[in-house]
């Protein structure tokens, strides 16, 4: 090669996704090109005029505007243009004009096409459209290893006998069968058919417990509407089905038959560090030091998952439990200190928790609401206490206390059903800024231990009240568009100051909260009670407020950058750091920057739909 097609071979070479083609690819597309100069202002493609070229771009700036002179694009040096108009036969929409003197490398469009349909990384880097190359990119960032939850079926590690029991037995006669054969659960089967479930606990916290007889009928104290599986998915799928449901059991169904019995024990033989046996060892503790122990394996736990390949809301759902039951865990022992709770109270969590969508260890976010028989001179001092107990085990256990004290600690936090009530009419009614602060926060609230009909029936009246004060929703959108994803002109990143001199990207603030804040609306619009971001996201495809185009970018683009922080702190984990959102450009790929800015600019594009729908009062 002469030198000159050495130094555009040297070029082409770092620029993806060229980078990924063979050797030689390479030298016959190097020798190909042609190289034009085009001055400042000059126009370099002329709408309904043809183009027969792909233009990569050596040096310099142009920008692509509509037929209206909008800006649709700008480009910078390592990008491409062109590629669209050889796609449409030559036909050029666009203009395309010098932003800056530039030197452009002109590919032949034979050229292009045979590369179209000889290079699977050529082809999917030229998708036409960002949420189709989001799409592709989904299943690149997803790395896998070796891990036998991944290879193994139910099949194999299911229990082949079970104990079938009718649903006339009684308590008495099923732990007498039970005892003799050693075994923790029966299923509960009439006609072949499974109508519940009952384990060695039931019959510590209900018969024994609650004094229950045991001529009664089993039915009486059965687990009913189970969730099964197929003996052929894979033992990751059980371990992701009894994360989310925080279940430890789950039946082994073929076509209606009954093959056995799948248990968390089952799967934790197989693997340890895994959510399910981190939720067992938590059921198992007996002080907050053991959960501060079992807590501190969650990095690990994080660390696996990434490493098996999951997709980001697995993870999320995985370690959002661990979360879970360590709150549980500290309930539990709290009443068991303190005493029966004197009225029914719902204990809740928000932020990350309630949405399951926790990484590592988060700062808390929780609440009580209690029923309105709670008399605070006769009641007060028991659910203080409970409060203080409870946030003190979960500092221990990492989950820090929060910095806005949003917590059951707090007295304003902690209160009965008719002032949770009053606080939601004034923030829908007068949305001032800090109402809507509160909004963000308590429009995500899950009840994670006690009397959930306290909740639902707050959110029934919550429901009721937007429905009947739609410009609540108009406030909301925009206090959802006050973070912009990091974006700036030539679709240059915008970095964050983080720590004494690092500038990186704030994943959270700037990615994963638009998304969720985003989702949160369309949510309230939908007069849905989901709280996760993907489901919010579905549910409002699902109840017509948005296009199935709109789910599936947001949702696409929520993964992809979820999926980058997971990596990120996978990261910092290993290398002995603490876990942040804050991500370095360099720590990322060429090609997974330019994806980063693909889920970027979607997020963004919504934000301004969001806007433009509810501001202009297009309910």
């Amino acid at each position: 090669m002469e030198i000159e097609s050495l130094e555009i071979y040297d070029f082409l070479s770092v620029c993806n996704p060229l980078s990924k083609l063979s050797e030689n690819q390479l030298k016959e597309l190097a020798l190909s090109i042609e190289i034009t100069y085009t001055p400042r202002g000059e126009i370099i493609l002329v709408p309904n005029t043809e183009n027969k070229w792909l233009y990569l771009i050596r040096s310099g700036a142009v920008e692509r505007t509509d037929n209206n002179h909008g800006l649709v694009a700008r480009f910078s040096e390592k990008d491409f243009f062109g590629h669209r108009a050889i796609e449409r036969g030559g036909n050029i929409e666009n203009k395309v004009t010098a932003l800056e003197d530039s030197l452009f490398y002109l590919i032949p469009d034979k050229i292009y096409f045979k590369l179209m349909e000889l290079n699977k990384d050529f082809r999917s880097y030229f998708h036409q459209t960002k949420n189709k190359r989001l799409r592709s990119a989904l299943n690149d960032i997803q790395t896998q290893e070796n891990n036998i939850l991944h290879s193994s079926r139910v099949k194999d590690l299911q229990h082949q006998t079970v104990l079938k029991i009718s649903t006339d037995k009684t308590i008495q006669e099923t732990a007498k069968l039970m005892s003799s054969k050693k075994i923790t659960a029966a299923l509960v089967v009439e006609n072949n058919e499974i109508k519940g479930i009952v384990t060695d606990r039931v019959f510590c916290t209900k018969v024994v417990a609650q004094n229950y007889n045991p001529e009664l009928k089993i039915s009486s104290i059965m687990t009913e509407n189970l969730i099964t599986i197929s003996s052929q998915d894979t033992g990751l799928d059980a371990m992701l089905i009894m994360a989310r449901h925080n279940i430890r059991h789950l039946p082994v169904v073929d076509a209606g038959e009954i093959k056995g019995l799948l248990t968390a024990t089952d799967l934790i033989h197989h693997q340890s560090h895994n959510p399910i046996y981190v939720v067992n060892e938590i059921h198992k503790a007996q002080c907050i030091q053991d959960l501060k122990k079992i807590s501190a394996q969650l990095p690990t736990a994080l660390c696996k998952l990434v490493d098996a390949g999951l997709k980001a809301h697995d993870i999320s759902y995985s370690i959002s439990s661990v979360g879970r039951a360590i709150t549980q865990k500290l309930i539990k022992m709290g009443i068991e200190k303190l005493g029966k709770p004197p009225v029914a109270f719902a204990f809740l969590v928000a932020g990350s928790l309630a949405r399951n969508d926790q990484t590592v260890h988060s700062d808390q976010d929780n609440g009580m609401l209690l029923s309105d028989d709670y008399k605070q001179e006769i009641h007060g001092k028991y659910f203080k206490e409970l409060a203080v107990f409870i946030s003190n085990g979960l500092n221990d256990c990492g989950y820090v206390y929060c910095p806005g004290e949003v917590m059951a600690t707090n007295d304003n936090w902690r209160q009965p059903y008719t002032t949770w009530l009053s606080y939601f009419k004034k923030w829908i009614h007068t949305p001032e800024p800090k109402a809507l602060m509160y909004s963000s926060i308590f429009f995500d609230l899950r009840c994670i231990f006690g009397d959930q009909t306290l909740l639902n029936k707050l959110h029934d009246e919550i429901k009721k009240m937007i429905t009947e004060n739609k410009m609540f929703l108009a406030f909301m959108s925009a206090n959802s568009t006050q973070n912009k994803p990091p974006l700036g002109l030539f679709r240059r990143f915008v970095l964050e100051k983080h720590g004494s001199e690092t500038k990186a990207l704030n994943m959270k603030k700037r990615g994963i909260m638009p998304c969720t804040d985003i989702a949160r609306v369309f949510a309230l619009d939908a007069g849905v009670s989901q709280i996760n971001t993907r489901e919010r996201f579905r549910l409002a495809y699902d109840k017509k407020v948005i296009s199935k185009e709109a789910y599936r970018d947001l949702t696409d683009a929520y993964d992809f950058l979820s999926m980058v922080r997971l990596k990120h702190q996978v990261l910092k984990i290993r290398n002995q750091q603490e876990a942040d959102n804050y991500v370095e450009p360099i720590e990322l790929s060429s090609l997974e920057r330019r994806h980063l800015k693909d889920a970027f600019e979607i997020v963004s594009t919504y934000q301004d739909v969001l806007s433009n729908k509810y501001n202009q009062g297009r309910m």
